[in-house]
């Protein structure tokens, strides 16, 4: 900014001198011009200035102090005053160069300290400001009711939990009499949303991988009338490329292309290369193209990832079995190695039959974008294993997502709808469990909703909340299963929701954030890495509002005990610095943001390491006891929507099979009162 006002005086004095000829005689300037150019493809425009020379004293004397007044005031169109300075000085240059020749190197200071203002232009965020948003968003409770839920004293199935794998669960009961219960005010779990002016937008999870023909992603989507109603990722992705990163991979990018020729007919790849050589002169942080421009950087990587396509015999399980095609001796080989050192470290592949041997010379930028997939559900590249960031690039990174209005929101939302015409099922939130007493004869259990006392008894129970809660409810697990619990990872989760006052980037599924790690950074360790935008989201819908999502994930070597948890403020900031220099990329003024809501998920996703799929962690700490079985993401080991109706299927499949052998059948009732 000091640079920028010390040349805001020498702009306004310029312009001031032009007053008097004594200092710089402009009229008898252009006119020397003109007698030195003729010839020249620009000595009519030379001519023509020096015949109207007192009018372009008098205009180039507004412009330059003009110019200098908006440098100090620094608004926000400052950059397109100096694309003008940079526009007059290329025309003086060239009109001036032969008889006064002493206005290069001078002009040259001044474009050299134009640029450098331009790049502290694009390089700008917005100034700290006020929200209405004073804390982290937390679901709505709702409004307590004086009566007692009218509950029967028996169910068939009891699931404690009601996210997306508890609700799945229960839908996949018939006639059982099923009771799902939920601590908060709302279902969902870790997929919820809610809506800014009618337009919805998820407050947790957000995207899943297109659903393949059969799979349990395909049948509830099927079951919930849905399996037509998402939007895939396969046309309109963004990819926000850091400018100096993508400069410091030019080699890599440039072998790509000589290795797919055909991309070098495209017009939007030269494009892109006059966005990367225009944004590093003038300092634009990022260069955004879409993901497709990408795919010859990236084409070995894809290549060998297309071998494990999901629907193949060759696609990574997770959880392994011995039907996915994998002997147990390869996937045991790449669950104890890391992914990074499986990728970028070819060294230690040498031993890995000819089909697992990944490609050599991956470079710096697609390490980046692995580095970010996996960033999104809070894997980190030297810790998670081989075999489950194989299952993830296959998915995340080569295959296409999709999404609904409110993110995964959406699917809870439908799950609710379909058990609340169920007469079996019946659905309490705001549930507080007190006691629970586990036998193989059933479960009995105590809990307060709100504030009243209830106590019921189940034949089965699934325990669809994570499990490190358990030992407090079950202390008599076995000691084996205990201690696996324990080993299961959990990572925080932050989510920012940017309320705009109209829609941005709205064609558009959203955009990865390919960027080195920046960690002197305030929050580098829960750095937005994707931005969702919400508006496509639901194409009829004619909100004049918009909503940019944005993931905010943490790793534990990032993280390093670290939480914002308690300073919400700053974290506000920070988003809002990140949300600033996107839009600021764009052209788009910040204060269009008009809320920032970030919602806090402690401990919210699971992560699998190295050689945890392998040890069987999550089967023995999964394994039925007496009358509980289990359901949630950490029964597989991975944070993701797919993993948690797994899991929720699996669980009720086996309820089922242990019904079978009790002694009374199910009885269908009635329907009780719903909340």
């Amino acid at each position: 900014m000091l640079v920028q006002r010390i040349f805001a005086v020498l702009y306004m004095l310029a312009g001031l001198a032009k007053a008097f000829p004594q200092l710089e005689n402009v009229p008898e300037i252009l006119r020397q011009a003109a007698a030195a150019n003729q010839g020249t493809w620009y000595g009519g425009l030379s001519e023509l200035l020096a015949n109207h020379g007192d009018i372009a004293n008098i205009l180039v004397a507004v412009v330059l102090f003009g110019s200098g007044l908006v440098l100090w005031l620094n608004p926000r169109w400052t950059r397109f005053v100096i694309y003008g300075q940079l526009a007059m000085m290329a025309v003086f240059i060239t009109i001036l160069h032969r008889s006064q020749p002493q206005v290069i190197p001078l002009d040259a200071i001044f474009i050299i300290a134009a640029l450098y203002m331009l790049r502290q232009q694009f390089r700008r965020t917005g100034a700290k400001r006020v929200f209405a948003s004073q804390d982290f968003a937390k679901p709505k409770a709702l409004a307590k009711t004086p009566d007692k839920p009218k509950l029967a004293e028996e169910y068939d199935v009891i699931i404690i939990g009601g996210g997306v794998s508890g609700l799945t669960a229960a839908s996949e009961f018939d006639t059982e009499r099923v009771l799902v219960l939920e601590k908060s005010p709302t279902f969902g779990g870790n997929a919820r949303c809610n809506s800014h002016r009618s337009l919805p937008h998820p407050i947790a999870g957000v995207c899943f991988q297109q659903p393949v023909v059969g799979s349990d992603m395909d049948q509830l989507l099927t079951k919930l009338g849905l399996q037509d109603k998402f939007k895939t990722n396969a046309q309109d992705t963004l990819v926000f490329f850091d400018t100096i990163l993508l400069l410091k991979c030019l080699n890599e990018i440039t072998l790509g292309f000589i290795k797919f020729p055909s991309y070098l007919l495209k017009p939007a790849v030269w494009g892109l290369t006059g966005q990367l050589l225009l944004n590093a002169l003038i300092g634009k942080p990022y260069v955004v193209a879409a993901k497709q421009l990408g795919d010859p950087i990236f084409a070995d990587l894809y290549h060998f990832l297309d071998g494990f396509a999901p629907g193949t015999k060759r696609f990574p399980q997770v959880p392994w079995h011995e039907q996915s095609g994998w002997s147990k001796e390869e996937m045991t080989q790449l669950d104890n190695i890391s992914l990074y050192s499986y990728l970028f470290e070819p060294e230690k592949t040498a031993s890995f039959p000819n089909d697992l041997q990944p490609p050599r010379n991956l470079g710096k930028l697609v390490e980046n974008a692995v580095t970010t997939t996996l960033r999104v559900e809070c894997l980190d590249i030297h810790e998670v294993s081989a075999y489950v960031g194989l299952h993830f690039l296959v998915g995340y990174l080569r295959g296409n997502l999709v999404t609904l209005p409110g993110g995964n929101g959406h699917i809870s939302e439908a799950l609710v709808a379909h058990l609340n015409r169920q007469t079996n099922v019946t659905l309490q939130s705001d549930v507080n469990l007190v006691n629970l007493n586990n036998t193989e004869a059933g479960i009995q259990l105590t809990a307060k909703v709100q504030h009243h006392n209830i106590s019921v008894k189940g034949k089965k129970l699934i325990w669809a909340a994570p499990k490190h809660q358990l030992s407090q409810w079950l202390p008599s697990l076995p000691e084996a299963q205990l201690k696996a619990i324990k080993e299961i990872r959990h990572e925080d989760y932050y989510l920012a929701n940017a309320l705009l006052s109209r829609p941005v980037l709205s064609h558009s599924f959203g955009g990865y954030m390919i960027e080195p790690d920046r960690p002197e950074q305030p929050y580098a360790w829960c750095k937005a890495g994707t931005c969702l935008v919400a508006n496509w989201m639901d194409s009829t819908n004619q909100s004049e509002g918009g909503v940019l999502t944005l993931l905010k994930p943490t790793t534990r070597p990032e993280r390093q005990g670290r939480t914002a948890e308690h300073d919400f403020t700053g974290l506000q900031q920070q988003t809002y610095q990140e949300i600033s220099l996107m839009l600021n990329n764009l052209g788009i003024d910040p204060r269009i943001v008009e809320d920032i809501q970030i919602w806090y998920w402690p401990g919210a996703l699971i992560t699998s390491v190295i050689g945890q799929q392998a040890n069987g962690v999550f089967q023995q700490a999964s394994q039925p006891y007496l009358s509980v079985y289990f359901a949630n993401q950490d029964s597989v080991g991975i944070g993701n929507l797919e993993s948690a109706i797994f899991a929720g299927k699996q669980a009720s499949a086996q309820v089922k099979e242990a019904l079978l052998h009790t002694d009374k059948t199910a009885i269908p009732r009635s329907k009780e009162t719903v909340s």
